[in-house]
């Protein structure tokens, strides 16, 4: 590809050591436009879905009661992951599925219908990909029926609402997934002033180190093409043959729950990391590469949420393939071309609970058959992004 200059283009941002290692007290960042996730109302985790197990199982589950009880109704999206799904039901919950728009936008008239069910407990809110849902309106009916309700800002750190509220402080609680937006190892945060500090236990310090080494070589193989590549591939055959046999990681990112992983805290490391962490550059750089890209690309994949609204952070930018069946090409097909060239796409949530049917939600259907996921991450410069671009532009045959 004549526009090549890197070898590898990561789907998350990576951790450059240099950066983390020079100074013992840096400047100390704001993680969060009211230092919310700070403060004592904020639990640390290793996922974040344990966060939403522990508040959905406080409550859910009645005084004196060891078990929720059977009648337990959260309103959870009809698009998900999956494993949000899994941690809520496993909190005792019964999930009735709203629907959502083939934009990422929930659906208000839905939503509201179901929360007048006898039995219903939760709304569960999903912040997609960053984009503010209109939380506000879901609070008002939240409120009419004595509802509680739950934010999950695990794609949208640092995301705020039209209005300028941040996302997450909304809600009656909320979560964060840390390693989806910043290079941390590992990290999810509960916001809750209601839900008791839960008991956790350390993580694991091999599985911590495995994923740190892990977000350096790829920082090493984005900035020092061949000598990284190199470097990252001994290692990572180095890890296979021995430390990958002999512990136990703990993953992050699975499609499934592990009620082993519900237990377990955040490590210090994640701490030192955030402390030199700038949100507003995070921010800045987020929106600029999203925009940068989106603009690129127009007139040969449509992308949702462009133009980008203001006060949101863009985990990444999603893409509908629909257009490049006229190439032969579907989303498989697109993220095999696209990974051959060093480009890490992800093929964004195909697939979800199987509660929840496909039937019932066509628009939903549709976007797990098409959404592609392309990264504009801090961690990628203008360059990194044109690189992004010529790379689908060719593989969809408009170069």
């Amino acid at each position: 590809m004549k526009s090549a200059v890197r070898l590898f283009i990561p789907s998350q941002p990576t951790l450059d050591l240099l950066q983390f290692l020079p100074s013992l007290e840096p400047p100390r960042h704001s993680l969060f436009p009211l230092d919310l996730l700070d403060g004592p109302a904020a639990q640390r985790f290793y996922l974040a879905r344990a966060g939403v197990y522990h508040a959905l199982l406080h409550w859910l589950r009645a005084p004196g009661e060891k078990i929720a009880q059977s009648n337990n109704i959260v309103l959870m999206p009809a698009y998900h992951h999956g494993v949000e799904v899994e941690a809520v039901r496993a909190a005792g919950a019964n999930i009735v599925f709203y629907r959502v728009d083939a934009d990422m936008r929930i659906d208000l008239d839905d939503i509201a219908s179901k929360a007048a069910r006898p039995g219903v407990r939760v709304i569960y809110v999903t912040h997609f990909v960053g984009f503010a849902q209109p939380i506000a309106e879901v609070r008002k009916i939240a409120q009419s029926h004595n509802l509680r309700l739950f934010e999950d800002c695990a794609l949208a750190l640092f995301s705020c609402a039209p209005e300028g509220a941040p996302l997450g402080s909304i809600g009656d609680a909320s979560c964060y997934c840390l390693y989806k937006t910043l290079p941390v190892p590992h990290g999810g945060i509960l916001l809750a002033p209601d839900v008791p500090a839960a008991a956790v236990n350390p993580p694991p310090l091999l599985s911590t180190l495995h994923h740190v080494a892990g977000l350096t070589l790829a920082h090493l193989e984005m900035r020092f093409a061949g000598l990284g590549r190199a470097v990252r591939r001994a290692a990572r055959a180095a890890a296979h043959a021995t430390v990958d046999k002999a512990v136990a990681m703990v993953q992050t990112g699975t499609s499934h729950l592990d009620t082993r992983d519900l237990g377990l805290g955040a490590s210090r490391w994640v701490d030192s990391i955030l402390a030199r962490t700038d949100a507003k550059t995070v921010v800045a750089r987020r929106r600029l590469n999203f925009s940068r890209l989106a603009a690129a690309l127009e007139g040969v994949l449509p992308a949702v949420g462009a133009p980008l609204p203001p006060g949101v952070c863009p985990l990444f930018l999603p893409v509908r393939v629909d257009s490049a069946r006229r190439h032969g090409l579907d989303k498989p097909a697109l993220m095999r071309r696209l990974h051959a060239v060093g480009i890490d796409a992800i093929n964004f949530w195909s697939t979800g609970d199987p509660a929840c049917d496909p039937l019932e939600f066509p628009e939903v259907t549709q976007m797990r058959r098409q959404i592609l996921e392309l990264p504009c991450h801090q961690s990628l410069d203008d360059g990194d992004i044109d690189r992004v671009a010529n790379a689908v532009k060719e593989a969809v045959g408009h170069m």
